[in-house]
């Protein structure tokens, strides 16, 4: 075995790094600032500089994948920094971005560049400005357009620019118009279209009280702001939206575009089993989520988990203990013990789209 394989056994392999929980926007189906999101009312925090730094500093040995995540990343004082420390460090670094902050900041985007930023739009500027806010779509696309031609004509190959796409009830109708009629194919690099991560009322109740048990805490803030009724999504047209991610697929493979998309599974039973919660039914099941052991996440107070969905379980801090003490230590152990017991998947598992995402794809 190399050294770089032993050190991946003692070290996370993938982390995303919350710089801030601030953000601009307040996108309503956002589980963090929307209007279920967990985020109101609460003291706005951001990861100390130096913290952030050394903890970089100590996962680059093992050249991990890293994200850097918000709210609103772009708003981090020393976001040039953190990504210049992970690129000298040779590892690669995607941002996922709502893209307003583009524009005033392309030069210092490819002086410094991510290896792909991750821009959110959800249609036409009618249906995305109605869930994401007034003049969204035109700024971002404005800043797309800014930093793409800046980056051409510096002829620099990176930072890779793409697209997410949520899908809601009031996006589902519009995926492909918005991929056929509002983008120039011609200047995407990779496209992700992502579920709604949604969960019932009595799903959020089962998850309190299991963590509770398991773990003593006495909330579950996290999961509460993705609650939602799933009567909102059982009129959604299955069928429309397994026809029109095919095209998006389909046009992706034509122009070489990176493509993924979450649940994988391209079927409209399959989609109509995600949004209508018959989880037995999906075509992606796994007999395990395998994050807990590749894993980690920084949350914007410095806490730390092996979940980018339901974070409601801190297994140590970053300004109390080093990484490899909280990756290699017993809160870590015993959370992958308890999933262990339950199966593999806690009960709330199946309502992340993320989970039935490729695992091969990141």
């Amino acid at each position: 075995m190399s050294n770089t394989n032993i050190l991946q056994n003692k070290l996370p392999v993938w982390v995303t790094l919350q710089l801030t929980d601030a953000c601009n926007l307040r996108c309503k189906m956002c589980y963090e600032w929307g209007e279920n999101g967990a985020y109101h009312g609460r003291k706005i925090s951001r990861l100390d500089k130096d913290a952030v730094l050394r903890v970089i500093d100590e996962c680059l040995p093992v050249k991990p994948y890293f994200a850097l995540f918000g709210g609103e990343p772009m708003m981090y004082p020393w976001f040039e920094d953190v990504v210049g420390r992970i690129r000298q460090g040779g590892a690669r670094v995607d941002v996922p971005t709502n893209g307003t902050f583009l524009k005033r900041k392309a030069e210092m985007l490819v002086e410094t560049p991510p290896n792909r930023l991750w821009v959110s739009l959800d249609g036409p500027e009618e249906i995305n400005d109605a869930q994401r806010g007034e003049n969204v779509y035109r700024n971002v696309q404005e800043g797309v357009a800014t930093l793409f031609e800046l980056r051409e004509r510096k002829g620099l190959k990176e930072p890779k620019i793409g697209y997410t796409f949520i899908v809601t009830p009031l996006t589902h109708l519009y995926i492909q118009g918005f991929f056929e009629n509002c983008l120039d194919l011609d200047m995407v690099d990779h496209i992700s279209i992502e579920f709604q991560t949604y969960a019932t009322a009595h799903e959020h109740d089962q998850h309190r009280q299991l963590f509770r048990r398991l773990f003593g805490v006495e909330e579950t803030p996290c999961a509460a702001g993705m609650q939602d009724d799933p009567r909102k999504f059982e009129m959604m047209d299955f069928e429309a939206i397994q026809a029109q991610i095919h095209w998006v697929e389909q046009a992706c493979k034509k122009r070489g575009i990176y493509f993924v998309c979450y649940p994988k599974t391209i079927a409209s039973e399959n989609y109509r089993a995600y949004f209508t919660k018959q989880y037995a039914d999906m075509a992606d099941q796994r007999d395990k989520c395998f994050f807990p052991w590749i894993y980690m996440e920084v949350a914007s107070n410095g806490d730390i988990t092996p979940c980018h969905t339901f974070y409601d379980v801190p297994l140590g801090n970053i300004y109390e203990q080093s990484v490899s003490e909280i990756w290699n230590g017993g809160h870590m152990k015993n959370f992958r013990h308890q999933l262990l017991r339950q199966g593999g998947l806690f009960p709330i598992c199946g309502s992340c789209a993320r989970y039935y995402a490729d695992p091969n794809k990141r």
